[in-house]
């Protein structure tokens, strides 16, 4: 068989940096290709050169044969190059159907033919067997239903070649099974499938090779099924990592945060829990289960109807983040994108924004100089990937995004950090160094709470785990008794009787 796709000795020079050097790789129809390796190896920009949006310094993509000189993502969407990102471009305010077209929107004469594009567009949602309306506001939909709104797009297009960018990151184990399904149904349509992800369990579920990137060059290229989970790892960081969760013993300290009776109709009811100094309490559930919206009302980002909020023995009353910030708690956002950063600002700018304009100032003006201290103290400790402390956030890979998140509540002197999906995006090296810091940040007598879809996780470095369910604590387990198994038990609506 002839590959459908190929790089062939593709490099990109950034001005400071060298993304790719000298990459070849071939990608055939109807199998799963996964690309793997460490925030910064140059995975992204690798499938900007497939899909148009970068050129290559030197190099060739060819596509069916021929060599392509992409000057625009539009020209790869119409030679049937489509990509899925991480971050879902949906306009939430449409239908499945406008969404589907939006741009192409079938006409008759000179007005909108939507009757055509509700049918074309309901012809593809029942090809993928799935079930939703064309009619349906996407807005509306979950965080599963609007990637599978992301595949009927490029099912509508004819996409000869689909990458999916870390798909799976924000969906639940039952909505992950209805995807692996579409990726199917696309291989046995003879779809050239290129797929990324940090999670090494997916690949022998659907994928049949994978290549390994490491500083921007290919390590390797492997057919899945005769290598194992550490090898792949191994070869992603050039070392054997071992046991990369770094579980700690930790001691307890003094009680740091309280919450009773914690109540928001609706969303979440009676939440009532401790933490204490010295301690990594993991907080497990099922997607919906209410877990960040607790952790938002705690930190003041939302109103809630009812209940009680204590910080080191003394009850707050705090009106909004600011309040919450002020009392050196500190919060990483699930969507680091929308709530988390300053996407046009700097790594230094960002570092430093919690810590103004109460701490770090100087009549009403930065203080530059330890501004610029403190980026770099972070910048180095975390081991960030970008030429300086001066790179705009949005060049920045997802996960060495998130390393400025976390970045920055570390240098507000946090006593109590929620993490909430913090690993989400991140390779599993840089998890190792991030988990290390936990540790750290812990056994110098701070408290964490985290949220984690991934049960492994949770398991590796939580001391404690809470368990939610349909907006209330279901149950809490010590680190000897939390099991995948007792963990679901409780996670889990057939559990019991509600």
């Amino acid at each position: 068989m002839e590959p459908i796709l190929q790089v062939k000795n593709i490099s990109k020079v950034f001005p400071g940096v060298k993304a790719l050097t000298d990459v070849s790789i071939d990608f055939y129809p109807g199998e799963c290709h996964t690309l793997v390796g460490e925030n910064g190896a140059g995975k992204s920009t690798l499938i900007k050169i497939m899909s148009g949006v970068y050129t290559p310094t030197s190099g060739q993509v060819i596509f069916e044969g021929k060599e392509m000189n992409f000057t625009g993502p539009g020209q790869a969407i119409d030679a049937g190059i489509a990509v899925i990102q991480q971050e879902l471009s949906i306009a939430k305010d449409l239908t499945i159907a406008e969404n589907v077209y939006l741009g192409r929107e079938p006409k008759k004469g000179r007005l909108l033919d939507r009757a055509k594009m509700n049918k074309d567009t309901q012809d593809i949602l029942d090809f993928m067997k799935v079930n939703l309306k064309a009619n349906q506001i996407a807005g509306k939909l979950n965080a599963a239903q609007q990637q599978m709104v992301e595949i009927a797009k490029v099912i509508s297009r004819n996409a000869k070649v689909v990458v999916m960018d870390e798909p799976t990151s924000s969906l639940s184990d039952s909505e992950i099974d209805a995807l692996f399904e579409q990726v199917r149904i696309m291989k046995k349509n003879n779809v050239a499938l290129i797929y990324i992800t940090h999670r090494m369990k997916e690949l022998p579920q659907i994928c049949e090779r994978v290549t390994v990137l490491r500083d921007g060059c290919k390590v390797d290229t492997m057919m899945v099924k005769d290598v194992t989970e550490q090898q792949i790892v191994a070869s992603m960081v050039g070392r054997d990592i071992g046991d990369y969760y770094n579980k700690h013993e930790h001691t307890r300290g003094k009680e740091m945060l309280r919450v009773e009776n914690l109540s928001k109709k609706g969303v979440f009811e009676n939440i009532s829990f401790t933490a204490y100094a010295g301690e990594i309490v993991g907080f497990s559930g099922l997607v919906g289960a209410g877990r960040t919206e607790v952790m938002e009302a705690i930190f003041a980002a939302t109103p809630v109807d009812s209940g009680s909020v204590y910080l080191e023995g003394q009850k707050v009353d705090w009106k909004t983040p600011k309040d919450a910030i002020e009392a050196n708690v500190g919060l990483v956002t699930e969507d680091r994108r929308r709530t988390g950063l300053l996407l046009k600002k700097n790594i230094a700018q960002n570092m430093s924004l919690p810590s103004l304009p109460w701490h770090k100032s100087k009549l009403g003006f930065v203080d530059t100089a330890w501004e610029k201290k403190i980026a770099m103290e972070y910048y180095d400790r975390l081991n960030i990937k970008a030429p300086s402390i001066n790179t705009i956030l949005s060049t920045l890979s997802g996960g060495n995004q998130q390393k400025v998140i976390l970045g920055k509540w570390l240098a507000a002197d946090s006593k109590l950090l929620i993490l909430d999906e913090p690993t989400r995006g991140i390779d599993v090296n840089a998890r190792s160094e991030f988990y290390a810091l936990m540790n750290d940040f812990v056994e110098s007598g701070g408290c964490i709470i985290m949220i984690s879809s991934e049960l492994p996780e949770i398991l590796g470095v939580a001391d404690r785990v809470i368990v939610m369910r349909g907006g209330k604590i279901s149950g809490e387990l010590s680190r000897d008794e939390a099991t995948e198994q007792s963990v679901m038990q409780l996670a889990s609506f057939t559990s019991d009787a509600e």
